[in-house]
């Protein structure tokens, strides 16, 4: 009945049945029935009359047939017609990369664009599309009847956050959501420069330790077991010091004063607090990062309190120069990051692991754990890349929906020891207790090779693709313009004097457009005249639906560009109504049986008949 569209299609079945024949033979039933017990009463008078006894007959001696009769019979019977209109959401996705030019394309790339990461989450949304391009396309290109245009003013990241966000904005999409692939980063020997890939992005920071002259990792596993800890190894040039009660310890800094002759200290927890000197404060910071409503975009110094019913504030206590604006991740988040991937780089027993968290709107669906499972992952890759070997989890999410809650929306880090670093100062290869030490609490890591170079903790050694990227210098500034300028065919930007990207223009950008509006999300070539940009053939392409082929993008004829590619894919996205009816038929009849004597004829009858034999 998947044809049924309609309530009035499935009453017509019901006039279709014929109630008459549900009656009609639950009667002659009873008919049948008064037949079978007349024929067993005659029977049985015969077989009295036909039974002798000393030539007496049964029937002769008092015995006599009884015959039965239905005193009153009730019928009854009822028909239970349900029916249901069921709406359905049906989405399927087949893509078929078809490569114009062969050059530069890999197998990864086909399973790339291929495969789709959102499947859990595009299940909820009624109109789902995937746009892919090139990194360096700049043309605009019309979604849901409105050109949306890369700005040329922006660069790498930034450029491409804009796009998603014109794109939700200007044509009306719900969410956005991207894949990037592009390099991979191999043979990393960088030392005090940080290196990694963020979601297809080059990233390239100052290390927490560059250009310093020491750094030590202290593990720390039980507060509770004595420790003396000697960042000098006994050199005599410092005094070495008990280890603290726990992080909250007043006398934590100003002992480390003397015995660390003004290193610089951080004590990270396994609950995931980064505790630092500020001025004259020890200050407290939680690594736990907040996320806008419905996303999974990582942003400091913007306002997260958006969701449609938030009521609970985000507030900070902190001290300058901290940032303690409301409803804000604080400003010292890349400084814990930096700690985070000193450890993770040096202590090869660490366990961390980050659980991302989303408030209870939505409720238990996929949705809302996918996109708890996105923001783990996206607060992992930009901590320390992909590659990574970190565990990503989901918490708890809610079964009964309610109210949007900024406080929910977060990924928290956690690791299985308690850390102390020391930085600068007069930290040594020899403090103590040492690696090689048999106690629960030691260096992981220590290190003064500043006295050797004075480059040590500042080069910047990968392989970046086919490219090596080498530096050495101790302003991060001159390593970051040898970066650019080895990279020649890439978009780079620096934010905030924070972050540091780099994309290649041949990468391959992936974009997710969902929508739960009625009409489906459309997509077209750009061919009028507000196209800005680079004349040569637009590298745009999406993935068609309601079933349809995309035919191959005309820029598969175009074999002069080597960048450019071609996709035949198929989308099978459908809302479906389904009509199910169920009948179901009751019946039950009653009846009172009464006993009655043989009819005075038939009686006659036998006595003639069999008279006598009666009389001997």
């Amino acid at each position: 009945m998947s044809d049924l569209t309609k309530f009035s299609e499935g009453a017509s079945i019901l006039q279709q049945v014929d109630v008459s024949d549900i009656f009609t033979n639950l009667a002659m039933g009873i008919a049948e029935a008064q037949q079978k017990l007349d024929d067993n009463s005659i029977a049985q008078a015969i077989k009295l009359a036909e039974t002798n006894i000393d030539g007496e007959s049964l029937l002769s001696l008092g015995f006599a047939p009884v015959f039965y009769a239905f005193q009153y019979a009730d019928i009854s019977a009822s028909i239970n017609l349900r029916m249901g209109l069921k709406e359905a959401l049906e989405f399927g996705f087949g893509l078929d990369v078809q490569l114009s030019n062969q050059k530069g394309y890999t197998t990864a790339n086909r399973t790339f664009l291929s495969s789709n990461s959102y499947s859990e989450t595009t299940e909820e949304y009624k109109s789902v599309r995937q746009l892919n391009f090139r990194a360096k396309e700049n043309k605009a290109i019309k979604i849901n009847n409105k050109f949306i245009s890369q700005s040329e003013s922006l660069v790498s990241k930034s450029r491409l956050e804009d796009f998603k966000q014109r794109i939700k904005t200007d044509a009306s999409v719900d969410q956005v959501y991207e894949e990037v692939e592009s390099k991979i980063l191999t043979e990393n020997k960088s030392v005090g420069v940080d290196v990694w890939m963020d979601g297809g992005f080059l990233r390239v920071e100052e290390g927490l330790h560059f250009n310093k002259l020491g750094v030590g990792v202290f593990k720390i596993k039980n507060f509770a077991t004595a420790t003396t800890i000697d960042v000098d190894g006994g050199d005599g040039t410092n005094a070495s010091f008990a280890m603290p009660v726990d992080f909250l310890d007043a006398s934590l800094t100003a002992t480390l004063g003397s015995a660390g002759a003004g290193a610089t200290l951080y004590a990270l927890t396994k609950e995931g607090d980064l505790h630092a000197k500020f001025g004259s404060d020890w200050v407290k910071l939680s690594s736990k990062l907040y996320f806008p409503y419905n996303s999974d975009e990582i942003t400091i110094g913007q306002n997260l309190n958006n969701g449609p019913n938030d009521a609970s504030s985000l507030t900070f206590t902190y001290p300058n120069p901290i940032v303690d604006a409301d409803n804000q991740n604080h400003n010292q988040h890349p400084l814990i990051h930096k700690v985070l991937r000193l450890i993770q780089s040096h202590d090869s027993d660490v366990s961390i692991t980050i659980t991302g968290m989303t408030d209870p709107k939505g409720g238990d669906n996929p949705k809302n754990k996918s996109l708890a499972k996105r923001r783990a992952e996206k607060l992992r890759n930009h901590i320390f890349g992909s590659a990574a070997p970190v565990n990503v989890e989901i918490d708890t999410i809610t079964n009964t929906a309610g109210a949007s809650d900024l406080l929910k929306r977060h990924a928290s880090i956690k690791l299985n020891s308690d850390y102390l670093i020391f930085i600068d100062g007069k930290v040594t290869q020899d403090a103590t207790p040492a690696k090689t030490s048999t106690g629960v609490n030691k260096f992981v890591y220590a290190d003064d090779k500043g006295a050797e170079t004075a480059s040590t903790f500042t080069v910047l050694d990968v392989m970046y693709g086919s490219t090596a990227l080498q530096a050495s210098a101790s302003s991060f500034a001159s390593i970051w313009e040898s970066v650019q300028e080895s990279l020649e065919t890439h978009s780079h930007e620096e934010i905030s004097n924070t972050y540091y990207y780099s994309l290649d223009d041949e990468a391959i950008v992936k974009l997710h457009l969902l929508s739960n509006k009625s009409d489906e999300i459309s997509i077209a070539e750009n061919s009028e005249s507000e196209s800005q940009g680079s004349e040569n053939q637009s590298s745009y392409l999406w993935a068609k639906t309601k079933n349809e082929s995309a035919a191959e993008s005309e820029s598969s004829n175009n074999s002069n560009q080597s960048s450019s590619f071609a996709m035949s894919a198929s989308v099978d996205f459908r809302m479906s109504r389904q009509f199910e009816m169920s009948m179901e038929g009751n019946s039950a009849m009653s009846a009172r049986l009464i006993s009655l004597p043989a009819p005075d004829a038939f009686r006659a009858f036998l006595d003639r008949k069999y008279g006598s034999s009666t009389e001997g």
